[in-house]
């Protein structure tokens, strides 16, 4: 494995278990039942999706964070940086070699890793725009069309679909 390959992986598990780890502890204290879409909406932020998304362009996975997205977080960010990180190291490589087939191929690894490197940020912004979005979205397995605590006089169809 190439040292830029091992720089991505170390940034990766580095942003995954340590974001993740140091954030779990608030995410168990605040945890509700699974089948309480109410208690659900009531713990997820709502804010501005485009405060979110510019987040995310600002700093690598800030937007993933804002809402509540950790593991997201911790992969845009170790994608981010590994792929700033390879596109240094490609350009590097290419400045420091004589040799016009060489540094066309490093110079084409780093436009690569750039290409690559503005998809990511372009999807994470895209991400964290969509979940801020949908962050008051109802999740709950109930399929009927009364307002919630509602009763019926008469004959009401519910439909609950459960794993």
């Amino acid at each position: 494995m190439r040292w830029p390959g091992l720089c991505v992986a170390v940034v990766f598990l580095l942003g995954a278990f340590g974001v993740s780890n140091l954030c779990s502890a608030q995410t168990v204290a605040s945890s509700t039942p699974r089948d309480s879409s109410s208690n659900r909406l009531a713990n997820k932020k709502k804010s501005s999706p485009r405060r979110v998304m510019l987040r995310s362009l600002a700093v690598p996975g800030w937007g993933q964070y804002y809402n509540r997205q950790y593991f997201k977080a911790a992969l845009v960010c170790g994608g981010e940086v590994g792929l700033v990180i390879a596109s240094i190291y490609w350009n590097q490589r290419a400045k420091g070699t004589n040799d016009r087939e060489d540094k066309l191929f490093y110079q084409d690894y780093r436009n690569t890793a750039n290409w690559f490197l503005l998809g990511t940020v372009l999807l994470s912004m895209l991400d964290a725009y969509v979940d801020a979005s949908l962050a008051d979205f109802d999740e709950s397995p109930d399929l009927s069309l009364a307002p919630p605590g509602a009763r019926a006089n008469g004959v009401m169809l519910t439909i609950k679909i459960g794993l």
